[in-house]
């Protein structure tokens, strides 16, 4: 949950760093291989190169296409940023892969003023006014607060309640976005394979100290998810909890609800008084215990708990259904680091995820990941959240 503050956005869904040189022919070559790490089979999975370039080298995105086999392949290319000159100083490319298990595949990337794209890559469309920013079916807010306004894939998916990130204090004070003066959303890449919209702002903790905040949604064309990181710069270290909210506006109940937790864990809500909650509490190695409580609210009991042959650590993700919808959820680096990780779904609706570090930190981050698939599920959806989890692994060289 917790990783080291990064000023600056990092690639989206695997990627790798690689400073390509000028050379004296027009057309310069990164060789890019892509390696699926964790034995399931990935189509059409988003994959992102991030390429630092020497000032001078290349103009304009536009003069770059991605190769494999000697074919063009549609890909989306940016800049994340530029030299005083004008000339591209990192070049983004995101594209789309089907590969197998364990399986890596090579690419080749060529960039310069002779290059020009005959492919023109489709999917995700956006449009901005002044109540919302639309990707697609779903449809974010302008503040932040609430995040999600609208999820339309068979059904209205997104309901009334806690809608967006939050954070609790020492003095056990809860804020969120709403509380920020001034909060600026900007869409950093217009898809059409990826979309990326930040927001940025400040959140007042007392009348001379605030904490700054950013929030990244991420959406690929290929899947029906998207992934929201927000980091929390907070040097005083005044905060003691990140978490992040979404209400889902879900069919007649019973619900169908599962957590992996080395084998799977699964169960029903079947009121609106009810919930389940996943605890993972990481320790010393003799402490670090997950358990699951459910139960009307208020009376939860322990459902099941680290034992027998399945791991200390769950794994992070799960699902909850109705007879209409599945939503799948992960959350990367769920363990990492030391202190109390929550995953709640109440019968009201309500997803909540919670990261309480064991000690304050300068620095918070929470990333989740949450998919909206129709039903029937497909065979083999279960692999969702464990592909979120371990994305394509993107290598470059350039070549000799």
């Amino acid at each position: 949950m917790k990783i080291p503050w990064r000023g600056s956005l990092a690639a989206v869904l695997g990627f790798y760093l690689v400073s390509a040189a000028p050379r004296a022919q027009s057309t310069n070559v990164v060789n890019l291989r892509v390696a699926e790490t964790s034995g399931i089979r990935r189509n059409t999975y988003p994959a992102t190169a991030r390429v630092h370039l020497q000032s001078g080298v290349l103009s304009d995105p536009a003069h770059a296409r991605l190769l494999a086999d000697g074919r063009e392949v549609p890909a989306q290319f940016g800049v994340e940023s530029s030299y005083p000159d004008g000339s591209v100083q990192w070049l983004t490319a995101d594209f789309n892969v089907s590969i197998g298990p364990r399986e890596t595949l090579p690419f080749t990337l060529e960039y310069g003023d002779s290059i020009k794209s005959a492919v023109v890559p489709r999917g995700l469309t956006v449009s901005q006014d002044s109540s919302g920013i639309q990707v697609g079916n779903v449809r974010f807010s302008i503040s932040g607060a609430p995040l999600v306004l609208s999820v339309k894939y068979r059904q209205e998916d997104i309901g009334q309640g806690m809608n967006g990130f939050a954070m609790v204090d020492t003095a056990g004070v809860s804020h969120d976005a709403t509380s920020s003066p001034q909060t600026k959303a900007e869409i950093v890449k217009r898809g059409p394979l990826l979309v990326v919209i930040r927001y940025s702002g400040q959140i007042p903790l007392a009348s001379n100290y605030a904490a700054g905040y950013l929030t990244t949604v991420e959406m690929p064309n290929s899947k029906s998810w998207m992934k929201v990181t927000t980091t929390i710069a907070d040097p005083e270290k005044r905060l003691r909890e990140l978490s992040f909210h979404t209400p889902l506006s879900l069919g007649a109940q019973p619900w169908t609800w599962d957590f992996g937790t080395g084998s799977w864990s699964y169960g029903l809500l079947r009121a609106p008084s009810e919930s389940v909650t996943l605890s993972q509490v990481v320790g010393t190695q003799q402490s670090t215990k997950w358990q699951i409580k459910s139960g009307p609210k208020g009376q939860e009991q322990i459902y099941e708990m680290t034992g027998g042959h399945r791991p200390n650590l769950a794994e992070g993700w799960g699902h909850i259904q109705d007879q209409k919808e599945a939503i799948a959820f992960a959350v990367p680096d769920f363990g990492a680091e030391a202190g109390t990780y929550t995953a709640t779904l109440d019968g009201n609706g309500q997803m909540s995820f919670r990261w309480d570090p064991a000690r304050p930190l300068p620095h918070l981050q929470l990333t989740v990941y949450e998919h909206f698939v129709a039903t029937p599920v497909q065979v083999g959806a279960v692999t969702s959240p464990v592909s979120m989890l371990n994305p394509l692994v993107v290598s470059a060289s350039i070549p000799k």
